[in-house]
């Protein structure tokens, strides 16, 4: 992808426009143009008709399931945090080394090894929560 639009910037660089795609003008693609250009490519492709704005939702999808960061992703889609990302998005966020919730587990067995069931009540959030275990 990224070669297809270093190769068209390389064809409309000089045309003092800063857009990337341009019509025979040199002028900026209109969007019922593109629309018609695009519903032409998909019915030609054989695909099923979705509109040019789900591939951002494509793109927002599979690159989070790739494993890129969220906040690259939310940049890249022009948001300013990532709140719409996790919102919209968080189902395709993996954890990265796939063993979900592993690491809290671990932690919590290796503070807990070898101590007797009586105390692990002062090992966790509650130790120190309350009067009948106050902290050291």
């Amino acid at each position: 992808m990224r070669k297809v639009l270093e190769d068209q910037w390389e064809l409309t660089k000089d045309l003092n426009n800063p857009y990337v795609f341009l019509n025979i003008n040199a002028k900026p693609i209109l969007q019922d143009k593109a629309r018609e250009v695009w519903a032409r490519a998909m019915k030609k492709s054989g695909l099923r008709y979705r509109r040019m704005y789900e591939t951002r939702h494509t793109f927002a999808s599979w690159a989070l399931g790739a494993g890129e960061s969220p906040e690259w992703v939310a940049r890249t889609l022009g948001h300013v945090n990532t709140s719409m990302v996790y919102k919209t998005y968080g189902r395709y966020i993996p954890n990265l080394t796939r063993h979900d919730g592993s690491a809290l587990e671990k932690l919590y067995l290796e503070a807990t090894k070898n101590k007797r069931d009586t105390d692990l009540v002062t090992i966790g959030h509650n130790y120190g929560h309350n009067r009948e275990n106050p902290r050291p």
